[in-house]
């Protein structure tokens, strides 16, 4: 959550995970997505929605998620009486993502502690290969 984790320890470094992956795990009930709240037409002459004036049928809600594969996301509709709860719900992922991305932080500068400063810098560029880049390290790991 923004804060400067490279001036700690080791040890200290360990109790802040420790406490971080504590806290991720008191998060309440969660879901990621959205929700829309809103009335809709239902296209019968002799309704009252199709009155002037009339805003249709509702409220409603929608919750929307990314999800992978085909089509790329998924809604499902929610009965009014639980709108509160989803909204909730999607509050607490909120609250998850920004713990996750502290947890993350953690172990990043927890690494980087237990592996030291890096070691002194080459004098000389290596030389450049055949297909124009300059023979770097390999990338490892995911991005």
């Amino acid at each position: 959550m923004g804060r400067d984790y490279s001036a700690m320890t080791v040890r200290e470094l360990e109790a802040a995970r420790s406490l971080a992956l504590d806290r991720i795990g008191a998060v309440p009930a969660f879901r990621r997505g959205s929700l829309q709240v809103g009335y809709r037409k239902c296209g019968k002459a002799s309704c009252r929605c199709a009155r002037p004036g009339e805003q249709g049928h509702g409220p409603r809600g929608l919750w929307t998620r990314t999800v992978k594969g085909p089509g790329g996301s998924r809604g499902q509709y929610i009965p009014v009486e639980q709108l509160d709860q989803v909204r909730a719900e999607l509050d607490n992922y909120a609250q998850f993502e920004d713990l996750v991305a502290d947890y993350v932080e953690i172990n990043e500068a927890l690494c980087k502690a237990k592996t030291g400063p890096p070691a002194g810098r080459r004098k000389r560029a290596a030389p450049a290969e055949p297909s124009g880049n300059k023979g770097g390290p390999a990338t490892i790991g995911r991005h």
